[in-house]
């Protein structure tokens, strides 16, 4: 098990009224489970950097509440959430916890 923390910038409005993202703060930890998960990417002239790609189980008896706006720390790095956030349930529908993708590429 890993720790895992949620980053959040609540929305501000900004000098001209336009919603933009605040300061992050820290939201909340969790422990859990970190899979790489690698995609194929090309190399390219204009990118050959490298890509962060991880599959996170969170155990849980209810929804975390992490959103796909969110930044995850994980492995001494904050990473976007990448796509949705899935809830992760048995066959008879009990909640087990939540499957978060996170994606960074630096390069």
């Amino acid at each position: 098990m890993e720790r895992i923390d949620v980053w959040r910038g609540e929305a501000e409005t900004d000098a001209d009224g336009n919603t933009v993202q605040g300061p992050l703060t820290l939201i909340t930890s969790f422990d859990g489970l970190v899979a790489p998960a690698s995609t194929p990417e090309t190399v390219s002239e204009e990118s050959s950097g490298v890509t962060f790609d991880h599959t996170i189980y969170i155990r849980s008896a209810e929804p975390t509440g992490i959103l796909d706006t969110d930044l995850i720390g994980v492995r001494g790095r904050r990473v976007p959430v990448d796509g949705v956030v899935c809830e992760w349930r048995k066959h008879d529908g009990t909640h087990v916890g939540d499957v978060v993708n996170v994606k960074l590429k630096e390069g």
